[in-house]
């Protein structure tokens, strides 16, 4: 199989490279994935706009914030009656993925259902795809994963042809986000960063990516939150492509895998959702007496890896880092508190608990048993 390579444009400005990459490619029909209103409400779809002139333009943006099937099966019947001959995604991380997945199963003559439940596999690459996010959080610019959800229950696509052939992150589009959208996009790219160091597939390379996020965002975080600024905007952008590049390597762990049923099942944001246990995670990984481990490497390797995170969050130890992940989602108005988000039965618990998406936990270096998942949501 080829290695693909995605060509990479970054910084002020660089939105202007799309001219030239739609002309190295000869588009002359391109398929426009974009949100329902975010597009509009931005500045971007009238630069955009002008790119395309002299080009047939289909523009796909009516389908859910959570990719679902039915969304993407829509989506393929009509990038196949256009006949595209490029692909351009403009938005966050669930408008990226919805390209990813039109595009790459488009491509596909097996039934969609089994290649996503990894029943049968993805065999041909899709047409040329240009990934824009207008947000600094998911990464999904940077990765070969694309999330999708069958019934409420979700999926995670994994293959190298979803990886774009071009990405362009312009920190100008991410100027019209709210200051809570910057909130939980920004939490989800500082989690992400974390998650990867500690999980059992970290590399060299990806802790590298990880570790350079996580500098670049806690000092730029709350700045760009509360004041908007290009230069925290522009620090934040650059970070959260590093954190879609380290997961790419190493996949998330134990905050992810709880955060998509609180997606799915409560509406609670990605970010947001992911950011509720992240604190909790760090207490979990550092209790290494009498628990079984996921991470091969051993207990020695793990205690090394997370003094390591301890210092690039500038904390002693593992309580410490804890109490800054949920001192810093207070800061920028994130609810913290499951009870405050109605999380209060025992059946919203035991709901979350049948949801938990195995992949990622398994990645998480210490076991999480079932008993552990109730006590991470009943101990608020």
């Amino acid at each position: 199989m080829k290695e693909i390579h995605i060509n990479h444009y970054q910084g002020l400005g660089s939105l202007n490279f799309i001219k030239d990459i739609l002309n190295i490619n000869n588009a002359k029909r391109v398929f426009m994935v974009t949100g329902m209103n975010s597009f509009n409400l931005s500045t971007v779809h009238q630069t955009i706009n002008s790119y395309f002139q002299e080009r047939a333009v289909c523009h796909f943006n009516e389908f859910s914030h959570n990719p679902k099937l039915y969304d993407v099966c829509r989506g393929i019947d009509l990038l196949k009656q256009f006949n595209a001959d490029i692909v351009v995604a403009i938005g966050g991380g669930s408008v990226i993925d919805m390209a990813k997945l039109i595009n790459t199963l488009a491509a596909q003559s097996n039934r969609y259902t089994d290649i996503i439940k990894k029943k049968s596999q993805i065999m041909s690459k899709g047409v040329p795809l240009i990934a824009i996010p207008t947000t600094a959080g998911s990464g999904s610019e940077a990765t070969k994963f694309a999330v999708v959800y069958i019934d409420g229950v979700k999926f995670s696509l994994e293959h190298i042809y979803l990886l774009p052939d071009y990405s362009i992150v312009d920190p100008m589009l991410t100027t019209t986000m709210s200051a809570h959208l910057t909130a939980i996009t920004g939490l989800d790219a500082l989690a992400q960063a974390i998650e990867s160091y500690w999980s059992i597939r970290s590399t060299d390379e990806s802790k590298s990516y990880a570790a350079q996020a996580i500098s670049m965002i806690l000092p730029s975080f709350q700045t760009a939150v509360h004041e908007g600024i290009i230069q925290a905007r522009e620090k934040m952008s650059y970070a959260a492509n590093l954190a879609g590049k380290a997961i790419n390597i190493s996949k998330t762990t134990g905050p992810h895998a709880l955060s998509y049923a609180l997606t799915s099942q409560l509406n609670i944001a990605h970010g947001h959702a992911v950011a509720l246990t992240l604190g909790k995670f760090f207490l979990l990984n550092s209790d290494l007496e009498n628990v079984e481990l996921n991470e091969m490497r051993g207990r020695e390797y793990l205690k090394v890896t997370l003094n390591e995170l301890y210092k690039l969050l500038s904390c002693k130890d593992a309580a410490e880092c804890s109490k800054k992940i949920y001192d810093l989602m207070e800061n920028v108005g994130v609810e913290s508190n499951f009870n405050n988000l109605g999380i209060t039965k025992k059946w919203h618990i035991d709901c979350l608990i049948s949801n938990v998406n195995l992949d990622r936990l398994n990645n998480n270096p210490v076991k999480i048993t079932k008993g552990i998942l109730e006590d991470i949501f009943r101990c608020h």
